[in-house]
């Protein structure tokens, strides 16, 4: 048993727009990958979803995220994250949505992608990944 607590050695961050609506959950096909593993692990501390376009005032659809941990070969569904019906102006600020974990560690090669259930948020919706490396 280690005498020192372990803290991450190396700071981590991955992002990505989601592309087109995801139709299958056991079998994805629309994924973004955001984050690898590094060598000797990575802990996920946060996921950030953010709306972004060129226009300044992006829209969003009310609908899901879909955040997957793949082994390599297998995809396993994580957790579903909410997004908001948001029209952004110059008064109104764009959907954001923040979601922290205390318990997310990914082995080695393993990777954290996402997809999402609305055609009309396709490359609208960014999705950040915060962690760090062991």
């Amino acid at each position: 048993m280690a005498v020192e607590p372990s803290f991450a050695a190396t700071v981590r961050t991955g992002s990505a727009l989601l592309g087109n609506a995801e139709t299958n959950l056991q079998v994805p096909t629309t994924t973004s990958t955001i984050i690898t593993a590094g060598a000797s692990g990575t802990k996920i501390e946060e996921i950030v979803l953010e709306a972004t376009t060129t226009s300044l005032v992006p829209v969003t659809v009310a609908g899901l995220v879909y955040v997957f941990l793949h082994d390599g070969t297998t995809y396993h569904l994580y957790d579903t994250l909410v997004v908001t019906a948001v029209t952004a102006s110059s008064s109104a600020v764009p959907f954001r949505y923040s979601k922290t974990y205390t318990n997310l560690w990914m082995p080695t090669s393993w990777s954290v992608r996402c997809s999402q259930s609305i055609a009309g948020n396709a490359s609208i919706l960014k999705c950040t990944i915060f962690g760090g490396d062991f």
